[in-house]
């Protein structure tokens, strides 16, 4: 499977890995599944890995209705931060333009060119939501 979600963290975080051969179908029906009401509430962290990804069959169509969904899931849970994982100047563009739709939301998002500092920005922001508790 191109696009596969993991719970991760006892569902705190969400890990969405794309390989292969990625389209934005496959990338809409990831969403519509983390953001369903039995998962939405406790989650702090999304990581959107495309590591693994060889071909980004993404359009503008696509892209603006995973922004509207998670537009949509910010309304729910505000939150979520969200790391994207972004190798290609194609999917860094992409990342951009989702990242310029979701600006009025209130998910804290970030584009890396590698996982490690994605994770990193995760943890760090998640460690400084637990010192300010």
């Amino acid at each position: 499977m191109p696009v596969k979600v993991n719970y991760i963290d006892d569902g705190v975080g969400i890990e969405i890995i794309a390989s292969g051969i990625v389209t934005g179908e496959e990338i809409i029906d990831a969403h519509e599944e983390i953001y369903n009401e039995e998962h939405i509430l406790k989650q702090k962290y999304h990581i959107i890995d495309r590591t693994h990804c060889d071909e980004y069959r993404v359009t503008h169509d696509h892209i603006y209705e995973i922004a509207t969904l998670d537009k949509a899931a910010s309304e729910v849970n505000p939150n979520i931060i969200v790391a994207v994982v972004s190798t290609s100047e194609l999917q860094f563009g992409m990342s951009r333009m989702w990242q310029s739709y979701v600006e009025d939301s209130i998910f804290l998002t970030q584009i890396f060119s590698d996982r490690k500092s994605a994770d990193e920005w995760i943890h760090s922001h998640l460690n400084k939501s637990k010192s300010q508790v």
